[in-house]
């Protein structure tokens, strides 16, 4: 049986971008985003009674590596949705797009366990980002996790804490653990402990 799988990135769509250079990376986010959304909604019309699964998670934070591992491997069918999905009003649009097509939205949230190491996975990536915009994604991420749990109940979030464990994995690879909760309302309160500011972020990846 085919596999449908199609994965939408708006990182990797700046790559094919006219003048394109990681180093001006954040110059091409906008017009990148904008084809990202047209091409999701294009792959929306093809498909019916599938999974669209939005990944949900700061910069740095071990989303692709989740996609490898898990979704690609397990040999997932439907759409993929690779962003940081860190605004409400987006994340609004892209699930009344998903029920409207017939289809169903599922959303993975990733979730490091130490924000100080995805922070210097960060600074270590080839594509130059401004450091506001791991300030802002983290915060959005977590905002929009939270705000999905407690105003769409019906939609299925699963919540991955990933961590790096040198004397158990190769270099570079991480770990990921699904958190499980007997009810709602656990994980909305796991969920309420994990909000935090921009200004917070700052200074616990700043913290010597």
């Amino acid at each position: 049986m085919q596999n449908l799988l199609k994965i939408i990135s708006i990182d990797e769509l700046k790559k094919a971008l006219p003048g394109y250079s990681p180093e001006k990376a954040d110059e091409f986010h906008a017009e990148s985003a904008k084809l990202a959304n047209k091409l999701f909604d294009q792959e929306l019309k093809k498909i019916k009674n599938q999974k669209v699964v939005l990944m949900c998670g700061g910069s740095a934070s071990g989303k692709s590596e989740f996609i490898e591992k898990f979704l690609i491997a397990d040999k997932f069918d439907g759409i993929i949705f690779d962003s940081t999905l860190s605004k409400i009003d987006g994340t609004k649009i892209k699930i009344k797009k998903i029920k409207k097509s017939g289809n169903t939205p599922i959303v993975c949230f990733i979730l490091p366990d130490d924000l100080k190491r995805c922070f210097a996975a960060f600074n270590k990536r080839d594509r130059k980002i401004p450091e506001t915009r791991f300030l802002q994604t983290h915060f959005g991420a977590r905002q929009v996790a939270l705000w999905l749990a407690k105003e769409n109940p019906e939609i299925e979030i699963l919540i991955y804490q990933n961590s790096y464990q040198p004397e158990n994995l190769k270099e570079d690879q991480l770990s990921f653990s699904l958190l499980e909760f007997e009810t709602k309302k656990e994980a909305i309160n796991f969920l309420e402990e994990k909000q935090i500011s921009e200004e917070e972020i700052e200074k616990l990846i700043m913290k010597k």
